[in-house]
């Protein structure tokens, strides 16, 4: 895909896969932050690499962003359960430590597509 393609396709992507993920584990396990679940670490992490892993390969221009995007889907679904602000700092600090796997795999998608494309041009 051009590096001039809209990013709205892989910012709602990223932030809804986000959202969902973590509200469908606060809903399923009753918890009000998704990450208080086991479940969360064991299923939500992964199904979120995954999606990051197909964004970024996809969209591989600065890939770091869906993980950012994914992010803010989360913590726009920890909001959604009337938790008070006063922990904010501290949520961000562990979104951004929660979110290194997702980081890890857009990377890792965002060269293997860069390498594919190099590849196909040969």
């Amino acid at each position: 895909m051009s590096d001039r393609s809209p990013d709205y396709v892989p910012v709602v992507a990223s932030a809804l896969g986000g959202f969902l993920v973590c509200l469908a584990i606060s809903i399923v396990t009753g918890r009000k932050e998704a990450w208080d679940a086991v479940a969360y670490f064991s299923i939500g992490i992964p199904i979120m690499c995954l999606l990051i892993f197909v964004v970024a390969f996809r969209y591989p221009h600065r890939a770091w962003r869906w993980t950012l995007w994914m992010a803010v889907g989360q913590a726009g679904a920890i909001s959604t359960s009337g938790n008070s602000l006063s922990l904010w700092p501290l949520a961000i600090v562990a979104m951004t430590l929660v979110s290194m796997p997702q980081f890890v795999a857009g990377t890792i998608a965002s060269k293997l597509a860069r390498k594919r494309a190099a590849l196909a041009v040969k």
